[in-house]
């Protein structure tokens, strides 16, 4: 019988014990710091995500490594459109790929299928203005109310507050609206553009601060020339060098005039442009380029250097043109000038180049076919080296640009659409 006591103390105290471990172990489970499922499925961190424009909207895929040889789009997520305005926190925020009004926050889910996470709305369905500084502070402009940017949290997606921006001066005849959203610190630069197809002939920049909520100036430099069209990168928010100093890009007249596009600089513990620093790109690579002397898609890269690309050649119908006048523009027909324009818009004659904001020079990137000025050219950073779409009659691929080293290569060929962008998720 005292042997039976023992086994039956035995057996509830192990039963106690085991009980207890149980409980310790569903508490560490249910615990953010404790353990986790390792089935749970989770979000991608890292990998590309690329998108070819179709007759019928846009095919977008993502590829965990960085691609090689030939990728296949054809058999990409079918959108009605992709357009990125930033990525944060691996996630990508576009306007809404259905074409609704707002932005959505799109993600890459375990299963590697691009998917939307959350919408931010606007009322506007072409509003397209938008940056992020960190996973709290984010800002956008809904063009249905383009005298307010609001400040929103790039994590919840919630509306933070509002800035008032109507003290900030306008041209005459173009509807406010802001092509880029710039952050430097807790200020964000906001260029003018002429969204009502009108243009202005001067560079104006709005300033409000994120933390005060509050519009805080502004900066002009006239006599050049934005136009209706983009003069901005269309994607990425790298303007700020190591130092603090912002580089802005215009691109010039586009009527002939014969006006550079310059990278402006708002130098560190400004708020003003410099006048004094004058760097004009396409010039500098080709003299003799007086109509469209300008460049686009520009991005700091690091050590005093910029990615541009640059109109850097005239075709030489346009050269037969002007000569047929002995030079002297203002003697072409309207016929003339037209047909000179169709010409520029359709050549391939832009240059990527590497630009040194010190020296103020510029440098083709040797080996990287020429390019439409206006093509598609939004390129991403992987490992150190730059990833940029090449659009002609013969290429739809990208090219791997090493700053390093100065090498220049095809990255790998892309089919199912016509190239439209690229991504590295794990890039803020």
């Amino acid at each position: 019988m005292k042997k039976s006591y023992i086994n039956s103390r035995t057996t509830l105290l192990i039963r106690f014990v085991l009980l207890a471990l149980i409980f310790v172990f569903i508490s560490c489970s249910d615990d953010d710091g404790g353990m986790t499922d390792p089935d749970e499925e989770v979000n991608k961190t890292s990998g590309f995500v690329f998108a070819v424009s179709t007759s019928e909207g846009a095919l977008v895929k993502y590829f965990e490594n960085i691609p090689t040889g030939t990728i296949d789009l054809s058999d990409g997520k079918d959108f009605s459109r992709f357009l990125v305005e930033a990525t944060h926190d691996h996630a990508l925020f576009v306007r809404r790929p259905d074409r609704a009004s707002g932005f959505s926050k799109m993600v890459v889910n375990a299963g590697g299928e691009v998917v939307e996470e959350g919408i931010i709305p606007t009322l506007d369905d072409n509003s397209f203005a938008m940056a992020i500084r960190d996973s709290e502070t984010g800002v956008f402009q809904d063009l249905n109310t383009p005298k307010i940017i609001t400040v929103f949290n790039p994590k919840t997606l919630d509306i933070i507050t509002t800035i008032n921006m109507s003290e900030g001066t306008n041209p005459e005849g173009v509807a406010p609206g802001y092509q880029r959203l710039i952050f430097r610190g807790d200020d964000v630069f906001a260029p003018i553009g002429g969204f009502d197809q009108t243009g202005h002939t001067s560079v104006i920049l709005h300033q409000a601060n994120v933390a005060s909520g509050t519009f805080v100036g502004e900066t002009e430099r006239e006599g050049n020339g934005f136009s209706n069209i983009s003069t901005f990168n269309t994607f990425g928010q790298n303007y700020v060098d190591e130092a603090g100093n912002l580089y802005i890009e215009d691109f010039g007249s586009l009527d002939g005039a014969g006006l550079a596009g310059r990278v402006n600089k708002i130098p560190a513990g400004s708020n003003e442009i410099d006048d004094t620093y004058i760097f004009e790109p396409a010039p500098i690579v080709n003299s003799d380029n007086v109509f469209l002397p300008g460049f686009g898609s520009f991005n700091y890269i690091g050590n005093g250097k910029a990615i541009a690309k640059v109109n850097a050649t005239v075709p030489q119908p346009v050269i037969d043109i002007i000569e047929s006048v002995n030079g002297v523009i203002g003697d072409l027909s309207d016929e003339q000038i037209d047909e000179v324009f169709d010409r520029l818009f359709s050549a391939e004659s832009a240059s990527w180049c590497e630009l040194d904001l010190n020296a103020l020079t510029v440098t083709p990137m040797a080996g990287m076919p020429q390019i439409g000025a206006f093509t598609t050219a939004i390129y991403f950073e992987h490992d150190g080296d730059y990833y940029i779409p090449i659009l002609t009659e013969e290429e739809n691929a990208y090219y791997k640009y090493s700053p390093a080293t100065g090498q220049v290569g095809k990255a790998f060929d892309v089919t199912g659409g016509t190239i439209l962008s690229a991504y590295n998720i794990a890039n803020n």
